[in-house]
């Protein structure tokens, strides 16, 4: 009897053992889940982008062509230098990239941020950028197809003067179909501009009567809708303090900052916002990155109800006061959010979602604490592998890098969203994507911008971990659903889905 009970407690404490190892290798337990992350590696030169040196501003993904696969616009911030400012790379969908920068008619200007949509809804993307020229309004490229842009900011009525460009972003604020501007300034004595595009190839400019008014030194911007009622919310990253505005619907916007808990502190100088769902809630959190502040950067979670608690220390993502950007992404496709921010004199942090509430900062085990001082952390998959790779752009080091992502454990989908170009912009700004599995829900929203200046890909991805069935539903800004149930993801899936007919067709892809 004596030996059968210590054979029960031999076999108990293997199943322990096994149950335990189990769970760190899934990244599902409570320990801080080092095994098996995925690792990132510089590969500049042998894509063919890696002769981008000088000072590093701005950078966003964009598939220009149509071809899907994705394109990058680089730019610096040089001024009275040898180096060039603008770099446009087409992706060959071969692993190689070409600088085609070359007869794009696209200038080459110090540039201070970058972003694509579709603004006259022809289905091909269009650029603006804000450049570091005091007054000088952004510049806005139409794409000609072909690789040729064309500067139409005069005749679109791009042209308020005033102030310094902080960031430039894209949204469709009163959900017409059209995708309009915000132009966020870095000046005490200029407001920043919104730009409501009248569906005719022109602009208006309408911050007067919008409720927009009287901001602080504005260094960046960022729209989401905090309150899941369709309509994008604005938040302003300030010197000072910062502003939250809750969109009317109306074409109107109420400041609610007190109210929502958001304001931060007179001290700070956030320079950079990011949202993301970290707890899997279906409501988007807030965090805002500050430099030159004695204190840290800040985590907001969304309460529901239009307010937000700061969770910064119990989540340990604090950082340390001394940032660029943020951005959150699920880089090693697990199906929870992870946190990504950058510093100026002191290392990335890459914030692990543990999916307990806590994060883990994991940026040297997988390669990407340095290089330091990077503005522009661009997120996208490059090589259509399902995992999301990063392009670095800043003034520390000469080399801009462009790190790839090792990952291939986990399942993932790719959704490249298409509106119909009258009730949705084509490129589908602002629209959301509910992805369900047994493990929860994620939200993802297309975004116009975000970060310091920054614009991550369009296509929207999710890890899902080893999970491989999954329902979508994609609400589009016109009101209008799309939903599709017990979709096939073993592997990895990229999708294309069509407002019109609720249409989706898989591709294919190289894992």
């Amino acid at each position: 009897m004596y030996c059968f009970k210590i054979y029960l407690l031999f076999v108990l404490f293997s199943f322990c053992v096994v149950f335990f190892l189990t769970s760190c290798l899934d990244g599902s337990g409570s320990s801080e889940g080092s095994v098996n992350l995925p690792t990132f590696a510089d590969v500049s030169d042998e894509v063919g982008i890696g002769d981008v040196v000088g000072l590093g501003q701005t950078a966003a993904w964009g598939d220009f062509n149509g071809d899907g696969c994705q394109d990058l616009i680089v730019a610096n911030a040089d001024v009275g230098s040898s180096f060039r400012n603008v770099f446009l790379f087409k992706n060959n969908c071969n692993g190689k990239f070409s600088d085609v920068t070359a007869g794009s008619g696209i200038l080459d200007l110090p540039l201070r941020s970058a972003a694509w949509a579709d603004f006259n809804n022809d289905g091909f993307l269009d650029l603006v950028v804000g450049t570091i020229m005091a007054g000088a309004p952004p510049i806005l490229y139409k794409n000609q197809g072909g690789g040729i842009f064309d500067d139409v900011s005069l005749e679109a009525g791009i042209t308020k003067e005033g102030g310094i460009v902080g960031h430039t972003i894209w949204v469709d604020y009163d959900r017409d179909g059209w995708v309009d501007l915000f132009q966020a300034n870095e000046t005490f004595v200029v407001e920043s501009f919104l730009y409501h595009n009248e569906g005719d190839g022109t602009f208006k400019e309408v911050s007067e009567g919008s409720g927009l008014g009287e901001f602080n030194i504005t260094n960046s911007a960022i729209w989401f809708d905090f309150n899941n009622d369709g309509f994008p919310d604005l938040f302003l990253a300030n010197k000072g303090l910062n502003k939250l505005y809750l969109n009317n619907g109306n074409g109107t916007f109420t400041d609610i900052t007190d109210d929502a808990q958001v304001g931060g502190d007179p001290e700070w100088n956030s320079v950079a916002a990011c949202v993301g769902d970290f707890n899997g809630d279906a409501l988007f959190d807030l965090y805002v990155v500050n430099i030159s502040s004695a204190v840290r950067n800040a985590l907001y979670m969304n309460n529901g109800g239009e307010t937000f608690t700061d969770v910064t220390e119990e989540t340990e993502t604090g950082d340390i006061g001394d940032g660029r950007t943020c951005a959150w992404v699920d880089f090693d496709g697990d199906g929870r959010i992870d946190l990504f921010t950058t510093n100026h004199t002191n290392p990335s942090r890459l914030f692990r979602n543990l999916g307990n509430g806590r994060f883990v900062d994991v940026a040297d085990q997988v390669g990407l604490d340095l290089p330091t001082d990077v503005f522009a952390a661009t997120w996208g998959d490059y090589n259509n592998d399902g995992f999301m790779d990063v392009f670095l752009n800043g003034h520390i080091g000469m080399q801009k890098p462009l790190m790839e992502n090792s990952g291939t454990q986990n399942n993932f989908l790719i959704i490249k969203l298409i509106g119909t170009g009258q009730t949705t912009k084509t490129s589908a700004i602002g629209t959301r994507v509910e992805v369900s599995t047994s493990s929860g829900i994620q939200i993802r929203e297309v975004s116009g911008g975000r970060g310091c200046c920054e614009q991550d890909m369009l296509p929207i991805h999710f890890g899902v971990g080893g999970v491989r069935i999954v329902d979508i539903l994609v609400k589009w800004t016109s009101g209008e659903e799309c939903h599709f149930e017990d979709e096939d993801v073993e592997g990895g899936s990229i999708f294309q889905i069509s407002e019109e007919g609720c249409s989706l067709v898989p591709h294919t892809h190289d894992r």
